[in-house]
């Protein structure tokens, strides 16, 4: 709470008296709120859980936890009453608090320099770090294990190429239990072409990876794991699904330039020993060089970047990103619809068709005269191919559309991160803009502006290179996506083509 400044030293006038009064009274009030509202969570503590799997406590007998919550929030309510008391005790001594010349956006830096912060300090930009690396703001304890290069080639930035591609496999699905039987779980067999080491991993296992590798690299989107399901988790046709969504994702890991080489990646892929797995999992938790402090770990190029025409190509990125994800999405439902029609009324069309020429079969078998017997046996042989067609067509739905789908539901799941990419590349220029200003207003050194300037260059440089990976790899992703599926349709169809000319010809000789 701020107070106004005593006219005199040594005298408080009447009004700011009774403003340091109502402010004793707002204290005193939001105490004891605050200590009512720790009883209402504690007695309702049980309820909240009451007939979930969390239930473990009783409306007698509350645990722990709360009991440790209800005394640590007591502790920070008589702590802000104390600091409040405090507070309005000094300023009715004619102490003053923060100048509000100061500002909320800007604070006071070294050698009365002004340095830039979000008043948000819950956007992403902030809490990823990148804010900080903007600002220099942040020290390092260790050096960087990681190190990564940002090149400048004919079509722009780019991430160095990787020296020695490699691939992975997912395989081997196989349920597995510990605890004597108690938990179950399906492992995986991942084998790496770079080490020819075999793992065994969790869905579990991914999902800590996916989190590690997201907080650490701020401006790469990482692609979407399976979905985590409970229901029917132990399936033959969901753990199929979920193994091939991992083969997608670990292409696509093993094809990134930065993430291929990630040393989370690389521990996941190789470590065997359970000991050492628990330490380079607390290795990895602990890394300093997270969001913003990633880019310690990457060179960029010494040239300046003009921040007008890099703001116009992220611009045009973000709009072929917002056309991509409503195209892949109808796409996505347009093959879900399909699948369900070539599994439903497709299949049962040509059943019906297959039911309707086996009815006429028999009534031609009512006919005892030889005249008409290999047209009889031809119409038979038609109703068992239909039959038959309308089978494949169900299959066909599993064998040609189910990969294509999950390479369109991987595809749209990484669309869906990159704006966060360049959301946070804005926050950027946004502080670049703000730093000229101050500069040209004196508030900041140029030493400083220049500082600032230099590493809103190497967020960029990071971003305009990540932007031409993801260009490329569209286009491999849908040339090989769409290949498979139209190869597999020519067959199908194909297949169903000779069938048919083989039943004309079955009617022609009869």
């Amino acid at each position: 709470m701020l107070f106004a400044r005593a006219r005199s030293s040594s005298s408080v006038d009447p009004e700011t008296f009774r403003l340091h009064i109502c402010s004793l009274h707002d204290a005193r009030t939001s105490v004891h709120d605050d200590a009512s509202a720790v009883q209402s969570i504690t007695r309702s503590q049980s309820r909240a859980t009451s007939g979930s799997r969390t239930d473990l406590s009783t409306d007698e007998e509350p645990d722990s936890k709360v009991k440790h919550q209800q005394s640590s929030r007591s502790a920070k309510v008589k702590k802000s009453v104390r600091e409040t008391l405090g507070n309005a005790a000094s300023a009715g001594q004619g102490t003053v608090s923060r100048s509000r010349s100061a500002g909320p956006e800007t604070i006071a830096a070294k050698q009365g320099t002004i340095r830039m912060k979000n008043i948000n300090r819950f956007s992403n930009f902030v809490k990823s770090g990148m804010e900080a690396f903007v600002l220099s703001s942040t020290k390092m304890t260790t050096k960087p294990e990681e190190r990564h290069e940002i090149i400048l080639t004919d079509k722009g930035p780019e991430w160095r190429a990787i020296t020695q591609p490699y691939t992975c496999i997912v395989d081997k699905p196989k349920k597995e239990s510990k605890l004597k039987g108690l938990k179950s779980f399906i492992a995986y067999s991942v084998t790496s072409s770079l080490s020819g080491i075999q793992v065994s991993r969790r869905y579990k296992h991914f999902d800590w990876l996916h989190e590690q590798m997201s907080a650490k690299y701020l401006l790469i989107p990482i692609p979407p794991l399976p979905e985590k399901q409970v229901a029917g988790r132990y399936e033959e046709d969901l753990i199929e699904h979920r193994k091939n969504i991992l083969q997608i994702w670990v292409n696509k890991v093993c094809r990134h330039p930065v993430l291929s080489k990630s040393d989370v990646w690389i521990h996941f892929l190789t470590c065997t020993d359970e000991k050492q797995w628990k330490s380079g999992k607390r290795k990895a938790e602990k890394d300093e060089y997270i969001g913003g402090n990633f880019l310690h770990c990457v060179t960029v190029p010494a040239q300046s970047l003009d921040s007008n025409r890099v703001e116009h190509q992220v611009e045009g990125f973000s709009r072929v990103v917002r056309s991509l994800d409503d195209s892949v999405r109808v796409m996505y439902d347009r093959v879900t619809e399909t699948h369900k029609r070539m599994a439903g009324p497709y299949r049962s069309n040509w059943q019906k068709m297959a039911a309707a020429i086996a009815g006429l079969g028999h009534s031609f078998e009512l006919d005892s005269s030889p005249t008409n017997q290999s047209v009889t046996a031809a119409l038979k042989e038609t109703a068992h191919i239909f039959h038959k067609i309308g089978d494949e067509h169900e299959e066909s739905a599993k064998r040609d559309l189910d990969p294509l789908l999950d390479c369109l539901y991987s595809y749209k799941g990484l669309l869906a991160g990159m704006p966060d990419m360049v959301n946070v590349h804005k926050s950027a220029m946004s502080k670049l803009r703000e730093n000229e200003r101050l500069s040209m207003e004196g508030k900041v050194s140029s030493a400083e502006a220049e500082r600032i300037r230099s590493r809103v260059d190497a967020v960029s440089y990071a971003v305009l290179a990540e932007m031409e990976f993801q260009h490329r790899e569209r286009g491999e992703d849908f040339k090989q996506m769409m290949g498979a599926y139209l190869e597999k349709q020519a067959a199908f169809y194909d297949g169903i083509g000779k069938q048919l000319a083989a039943l004309a010809t079955l009617f022609k000789n009869a």
